[in-house]
């Protein structure tokens, strides 16, 4: 099975990562990994899903809520942890 490419305005509307970031990402050696094809620059499917499940995440987790109780009020908090 042959790996899918993606141009670079795919990979941009996709992330929603600016076409001008992810070019400049490429000169300074950071960003998804990509490969060039002559002048053509493609981001292979399997390095983006990798590269995506990489990046750091935030938010709340409702299933990793940890009940804390406030010394200070005697009241409980919910905190992510």
């Amino acid at each position: 099975m042959s790996e899918q490419y993606l141009t670079e305005i795919q990979v941009a509307e996709r992330t929603r990562i600016s076409l001008k970031t992810l070019r400049r990402w490429r000169l300074e050696n950071r960003g998804p990994k990509y490969s060039k094809f002559g002048s053509l620059v493609r981001y292979g499917e399997g390095d983006l899903i990798q590269w995506e499940q990489a990046q750091p995440s935030g938010g709340e987790d409702p299933t990793q809520r940890i009940r804390v109780k406030s010394e200070r009020h005697g009241i409980s908090l919910r905190k992510s942890g």
